[in-house]
């Protein structure tokens, strides 16, 4: 317990002078805080701000086309047909390796094996007919001069169902970069017009957002024949996409 006024008046008067300073400083600590939560909480006014949408366009040339090879194959019993099948796509596979596709770009989809049956009119009955194993291979072809070749060989090798390409870009971060600069100068041009135009002048840039619109392609501005005139490899067509970039911006303006 502390003591009394009577028993040590200087003690008394010191504690006193402590509180009153710590009642004083925290106070001001409130008040302090008060002010930015107050000001924090305040919005800008819609009538200092506008918003301008700029347009940001890209053309990406694709460097990955993807094709699926498929093989389907008949035998009287499943495993008989599996044998069949597998010795064509392995065979097809390394030939398309030959030309330089890595095993990371080729991709084994959609094996299946079933029993084919037809209606016997005579017995009534389902009759099998043999089994059919078929398999796909998915494949990546990043040399734009393969494309032609790789179409090629699944047609000369046992391929039974072919489809695809399906142009990509690997990396599409470097166009989004570059229609990223260009929406964003197209929306500070229109920004300074419309101020300029309304005697009013721009402080800064306060908000931002994008959005990206699908791609749009192919458009063809290239062939690739390998092969030869008397080769059964086709044109391919590699054409362009366009990427295009919305960039929506809020200004604030000058008071």
């Amino acid at each position: 317990m502390f003591p009394t006024w009577k028993e040590n008046p200087l003690f008394t008067a010191m504690l006193f002078l402590v509180s009153l300073a710590l009642f004083v400083y925290l106070g001001e600590k409130s008040f302090e805080t008060m002010q930015i939560t107050k000001h924090l909480d305040r919005p800008t006014p819609l009538e200092h701000t506008f918003i301008v949408e700029g347009i940001g366009k890209s053309m990406m040339v694709p460097d990955v086309a993807a094709m699926t090879f498929s093989i389907s194959s008949t035998d009287i019993t499943v495993a008989d047909a599996q044998k069949q099948n597998s010795a064509k796509m392995n065979a097809m596979t390394e030939k398309i390796k030959a030309t330089g596709i890595a095993d990371a770009d080729l991709q084994t989809k959609d094996y299946s094996a079933y029993e084919k049956t037809e209606w016997n009119p005579q017995k009534q009955i389902s009759v099998s007919v043999g089994w059919v194993v078929s398999q796909s291979l998915e494949v990546k072809i990043r040399d734009s001069k393969n494309i032609s070749t790789v179409v090629e060989i699944a047609g000369q090798n046992g391929s039974t169902s072919i489809s695809g390409p399906s142009f990509t870009v690997d990396d599409p971060l470097k166009y989004e970069a570059i229609a990223r600069e260009k929406g964003l100068a197209d929306a500070k041009q229109k920004a300074e017009f419309i101020a300029k135009s309304l005697n009013l002048s721009i402080d800064r840039a306060i908000g931002y957002t994008e959005y990206q619109e699908s791609a749009q392609g192919p458009i063809p501005y290239m062939s690739e024949k390998m092969g030869g005139a008397a080769s059964s490899a086709p044109n391919i067509s590699i054409g362009t996409q366009e990427l295009k970039l919305h960039t929506t911006v809020t200004y604030l303006l000058k008071q």
